[in-house]
């Protein structure tokens, strides 16, 4: 069997049991994530690839085996327990610590503890695929190392807070700082492309959605239009912020 048809197998197996939560992307997502740098198989376009490895799916995806944390996961999550979280004196929702849903998988790579190629199945076996930076010192014992880019470490105040749901209390204590003069936009329920996604972080008495800001509310992992410019975000970045946040003068779509 041809590497592509091995991997639409693994798109295909992946539907059939998400088909309740996801659509099918299909030959056509295979294809996209093929040309981004989460393509981590020995034909993949970034300076992080495996030294052999032929699949591109297995680095994240498994159809036997997974974990239950994400969608047939692959890969074993991050065991740092206190990450240092984004706050300031208008920060309504408190971050999960440690983030949950989409963000925890996300981090499984990008904070720089758990080595690239850890997979829990590969020919039936939990193994670590020997993985190579091209010469860009990226990696460091098959992990990010701490100056590479794409590593944010332990350490995300300067980034997006992730894991907080956004609920009917939530926009309206926003509204209500935009009236008191103490913040300058307010929070809307996002629309497309942006998503609201699975959290256990729930904000204030409800009623609650149980969704919220996670890593793939912005970004998707297996589109990356401009690589190395786009960073796998949904839309370009102006957009993107304005799909959630408004003037406090405007009103939410």
């Amino acid at each position: 069997m041809s590497n592509k048809l091995q991997g639409i197998r693994y798109l295909l197996l992946l539907c059939y049991f998400l088909l309740l939560s996801f659509s099918c992307p299909g030959e056509n997502a295979y294809a996209t994530i093929a040309t981004t740098p989460h393509n981590l198989s020995i034909t993949g376009p970034g300076p992080i690839k495996a030294v052999s490895e032929t699949q591109i799916c297995v680095f994240c995806h498994t159809p036997h085996k997974a974990d239950s944390s994400g969608p047939l996961w692959n890969r074993g999550l991050s065991s740092v327990a206190n990450y240092i979280v984004p706050s300031s004196a208008t920060l309504l929702s408190r971050p999960q610590n440690p983030p949950d849903g989409d963000s925890r998988l996300c981090l499984s790579c990008h904070d720089g503890t758990v080595a690239i190629g850890s997979v829990i199945n590969l020919g039936g076996a939990a193994t670590t695929v020997s993985m190579q930076d091209s010469g860009t010192g990226a990696l460091t014992a098959g992990k990010l190392t701490p100056n590479a880019p794409t590593n944010f470490g332990t350490d995300l105040s300067g980034h997006h807070p992730v894991s907080i749901e956004v609920d009917p209390a939530l926009i309206t204590d926003k509204e209500a700082q935009c009236n008191s003069g103490l913040v300058s936009l307010k929070v809307c329920n996002p629309t497309a492309p942006a998503k609201l996604l699975s959290t256990a972080n729930l904000y204030g008495a409800g009623p609650h959605t149980h969704r919220g800001v996670q890593c793939s509310s912005c970004h998707d992992a297996h589109e990356d239009p401009i690589p190395g410019t786009s960073k796998f975000l949904r839309t370009d970045q102006s957009t993107l912020c304005g799909l959630c946040h408004v003037p406090c003068s405007a009103t939410c779509p």
